[in-house]
């Protein structure tokens, strides 16, 4: 073979290379990213809209289906979906795999603006589009700030002087700091003031509107010079808003202090941090893709301390949540394991082979392999993470296997003739067609995966490429690396004397293996003595294995451990913010009561997620982080069965969730959730809701199950003020006008900013009203300007009423869809997924009302079909490299009918350790099939010399090959 024969004709060129590849890995080492996972970005752009205070039904109808119409004609879009929730708006534009969703972002941008005059005028801003990546909503790094500070003036040291510090960390893209208090400056309107100088709320919010602005007036000429010219009308003091004018009486000014009281005060709190009966800070730091999760981490824990210092233990932290650390500790895990295998591996050949040199060369060939491997994943811009770092420990049984075959024929060679070089070269040419045909089966195995898109994408793309990188190193090393050290270094170690020991370990080694060869071949001539039985045999327990696997579990990934959970906590509808911190509290401390294995703890009340800030009074999430998992005896596992069963029994009012957070987490936000997932569609409303809890109560009779719940609940009210518009009509009075009014009298409303000094104030106008009970006679008591100037009371065109709603609206393809999941008490989802699609296809539905999998369960669907995809794909790679490997049809049709027969000792060994099918089972399923034919091309290959060296007899030949 060329290769080998040029590394054994010119060992010094061969130096400086391999010098070279160790320089430049070292370096890339140094440079890859290092992280948990790779970065998720999923091809999706969610667009946010705010509309405070309208329900959900008038957000579907007066923005979602605004939004969804115009982007429906989005080139590349597969899925549209939306959220409507009481003043929130959530639209999800999901486009093929292929698509790049930022190139795509001037065009929603685009779309956007051509629809903004079509929404409603009071929405809280522009919408806002986010696109789907992890980066981008998911913290890296969470810490809790203690301090005896008040919030605020804590909020303002920390925005000052912490978050600038943060900020400037290389890799960061944003930092939240959550749970603060600031102040602004709040206008209290008094209705009796207003109603005596014959005043309107909308008056007063016309008037700050118009006069505390700064408008740019183009350009100007001023003393020979052209100059910007602005129209400087912004308000700068307390004490000018509160001289504004906003009417006249009897040709006198009204003033706003007049008719409203003006104070600095703190700003309403929807939303608040909640830990130990106290509220807290949080401050989240979010990484950009290319950033390095422990650079950054620790960077942050520097400044972090540098603050502690600088304010005397004044300003403290608590982590919540560290993902450099369950980073480090999986990296740590995969090494370690990768080590012990290397070790093994170096053992079992020592001792197979006795010497210690071919053990030596064997050895380096791990390494170099591996270094090929991290230059490849830096030269593709790949990162140092969980994924690919196990994909290097898979491949390193594979590597090995190519080194060993060399190396075996090489020292058989040596032992013949006694010339290293000479046998180098041989060994090589025998073999290294077979080894380098085995090697680019064993890629075909594993490169079709780089093509696969999604959440199965991102976990098998950056594993697969590890392994190509590192299985092309090994067959380099095999041909060039190995012939080159034998010609060095290769002896016959038989002939020195060693101790009296190893010498007795040896000869009994020695005596095993023979046994155990002989018995391999009498094994061997009772096969071919018995073809038809063995075939029978061998087929039956084929047929066997594919039977139970009906009986495995089924999951996507495997649940992990990384010290965290989530809560997710209800409160009845109606609750208030403090009604509910007030349970959160209560739990917090049963919580603690129950795990004393808590390290810290933090809950958003007002908040269903850490995410987003946006919900209602009546929710709050919760996460806990754990000890290290050397420090306690129960895992995850054990305590969320546990949190869940004794949080849900003694609490009342509150309906608890508790999940595994980490790395499952991470996974359900790219999944939809954890659980098992049905979606119910149609175009009416009413009969999907109906249908979905019809599969609610299934779920709950199922006993794999231990909760259930819906995506909308029906049991919301909302207050509506029922307008006469045809009187208003008479009166020259708006359903607009009345609207703003309302807000701004009973919920307030932003009404621009006051600047003082070098700080930026709301302005939020409000009215003594908004603490009052709603009834007709506070409508009695406000009122609005009719068009030739009266003021007449809200009651006269108005009637309250209150009615039952829904909590949150779903539609996915501009149809009604609501989602039913069922929480598992264990992974596997196949037999609740089995069971719940056989009884809806009993039952009798509304032809209109359709259902289907969603989240995980729909994931394990597609990601077997795409995994079976790419399977077809590698077997037809492989048959093509073997037919031209062997110049025939045959052969290679024998060697792929030996791979399902590996299925056999799958199936019972995963029955056996009771475990499941998952994606990381499917991923060690298609390496044992690759190693098969590994194993198979070296043997018939083999078989195939041996016919051309003579042996006449295809019996001996295939018994000698094997």
């Amino acid at each position: 073979m060329i290769l080998s024969d040029f590394s054994v004709k010119h060992p010094a060129i061969i130096v400086i290379l391999l010098a070279g590849l160790l320089v430049f890995a070292l370096l890339a080492l140094g440079a890859l990213n290092t992280e948990m996972i790779p970065p998720v970005t999923m091809p999706k752009a969610i667009i946010i809209t705010r509309l405070p205070g309208a329900g959900a039904r008038e957000m579907e109808r007066d923005v979602t289906r605004i939004i969804e119409n115009q982007m429906a004609t989005l080139p590349g879009l597969s899925e549209l979906s939306s959220s409507s929730y009481a003043s929130y708006s959530s639209v999800t534009l999901s486009f093929n795999a292929s698509v790049n969703v930022r190139e795509k972002l001037p065009q929603i941008r685009e779309l956007l603006n051509g629809i903004l005059d079509d929404l409603p005028e009071n929405i809280d801003g522009a919408p806002v589009i986010y696109i789907m990546e992890a980066g981008a909503f998911l913290p890296i790094f969470s810490v809790r700030i203690d301090s005896s500070m008040d919030l605020e003036q804590l909020t303002t040291y920390l925005e000052d002087r912490l978050e600038p510090s943060l900020a400037r960390i290389e890799g960061v893209s944003k930092i939240n700091i959550v749970g603060g208090l600031h102040k602004e400056a709040r206008i209290t309107l008094r209705l009796n003031d207003l109603a005596s100088r014959k005043l309107s709320a909308l008056q007063i919010y016309q008037a700050l509107q118009y006069n505390n602005r700064n408008i740019p007036a183009g350009n100007a000429q001023f003393q020979d010079r052209e100059l910007s010219f602005t129209a400087a009308g912004a308000l700068e003091s307390l004490g000018d808003l509160e001289n504004l004018t906003v009417g006249y009486a009897d040709r006198s000014p009204i003033y706003l202090k007049d008719v409203a009281t003006i104070e600095l005060v703190q700003e309403r709190q929807d939303f608040r941090i909640r830990s130990t009966g106290k509220n807290y800070i949080m401050v989240d730091i979010l990484k950009r893709d290319e950033g390095n999760t422990i650079k950054i981490v620790q960077d942050a824990k520097k400044v972090l301390d540098e603050i502690e210092r600088e304010t005397n233990g004044t300003v403290q932290y608590k982590v919540i949540s560290d993902q450099s650390e369950t980073t480090q500790r999986s990296l740590e895990t995969v090494i370690s394991a990768a080590l012990s295998g290397l070790i093994l591996t170096i053992l079992v050949i020592l001792l197979v082979l006795h010497n210690f040199r071919a053990t030596l060369i064997i050895s380096l060939s791990i390494p170099l392999s591996i270094l090929f491997a991290i230059l490849g994943l830096y030269s593709t811009g790949r990162s140092l993470n969980l994924l690919s770092l196990s994909g290097m420990t898979v491949a390193i049984g594979m590597i090995v296997d190519n080194s060993i075959v060399v190396l075996e024929t090489t020292y058989r060679k040596f032992k013949q003739s006694g010339d290293r070089k000479e046998a180098a070269r041989r060994g090589a040419d025998e073999l290294g067609a077979a080894v380098l045909a085995s090697t680019i089966t064993s890629i075909c195995v594993f490169a079709p995966l780089l093509f696969l898109k999604g959440i199965i994408g991102i976990i098998m793309n950056d594993l697969s490429m590890a392994i190509v990188f590192a299985l092309a190193a090994s067959a380099l090393v095999a041909v060039v690396v190995v012939p080159w050290l034998s010609s060095l270094i290769l002896a016959d170690e038989d002939t020195l004397r060693r101790p009296a020991l190893l010498t007795s370990i040896e000869h009994a080694i020695d005596r095993a293996l023979l046994r155990l060869e002989t018995f391999y071949r009498k094994l061997l001539a009772w096969v071919l003595n018995h073809k038809l039985y063995t075939l029978v045999l061998s087929l039956s327990l084929l047929a066997g294995s594919v039977f139970f696997i009906t009986a495995l579990k089924i999951s996507f990934l495997p649940t992990t451990d990384t010290g965290e959970i989530e809560v997710y906590i209800q409160t009845p509808l109606g609750y208030s913010l403090d009604r509910t911190s007030a349970k959160v509290d209560e739990l917090d401390a049963r919580v603690r009561a129950l795990v004393p294995e808590l390290e810290a703890a933090v809950y958003y009340v007002g908040s269903s997620s850490a995410i987003t800030v946006s919900g209602s009074p009546n929710v709050a999430y919760g996460r806990l982080r754990l000890v290290p998992s050397e420090k306690r005896k129960r895992t995850v596992q054990d305590l969320i069965p546990l949190l869940q069963k004794t949080l849900s029994e003694t609490i009342p009012d509150v309906d608890v969730t508790v999940l595994n957070g980490g790395f499952d987490a991470l996974l359900a936000l790219g999944t939809g959730g954890q659980g098992f997932q049905m979606e119910i569609y149609g175009p009416d409303l009413e009969g999907v809701t109906k249908t979905a809890s019809m599969v609610q109560t299934i779920l709950d009779r199922d006993p794999d199950v231990f909760k259930t719940e819906l995506s909308v609940r029906s049991d919301a009210e909302q207050l509506y003020m029922d307008l006469s518009q045809l009187y208003m009509g008479s009166l020259g009075v708006t359903p607009y006008e009345a609207g703003i009014t309302s807000r701004i009298l009973f919920s307030g409303m932003k009404s621009g900013k006051l600047r003082l000094g070098s700080r930026d104030y709301s302005l939020r106008l409000t009215s003594d009203a908004a603490d009052k009970p709603i009834n007709q006679d506070l409508l009695n008591q406000i009122t609005v300007k009719t068009q030739d100037g009266r003021l007449i009371s809200f009651s006269a065109f108005s009637n309250l009423d209150a009615r039952q709603s829904l909590s949150r609206i779903d539609r996915k393809n501009r149809t009604f869809s609501v989602e039913v999941r069922g929480y598992l008490k264990s992974e596997d989802q196949s037999g609740v997924s089995r069971r719940t699609l056989s009884a809806l296809e009993s039952m009798q539905l509304p032809l209109t009302v359709k259902y289907r999998t969603a989240g995980t369960s729909a994931l394990i669907g597609e990601s077997l079909s795409s995994l079976s995809l790419m399977l077809i794909i590698s077997i037809f790679l492989i048959y093509s490299v073997m037919v031209i490997q062997f110049e025939r049809f045959m052969q290679p049709l024998i060697i792929m009918a030996s791979i399902p027969f590996c299925i056999i000792g799958v199936v019972f060994g995963l029955l056996l350790f009771n475990s499941g099918i998952s994606m990381i089972a499917m991923l060690a399923i298609i390496a044992l099939g690759g190693t098969v034919v590994n194993n198979a091309i070296v043997m018939v290959d083999y078989t195939n010399q041996l016919r051309a060296g003579g042996a006449a007899d295809l019996r001996a030949a295939v018994i000698d090959g094997a």
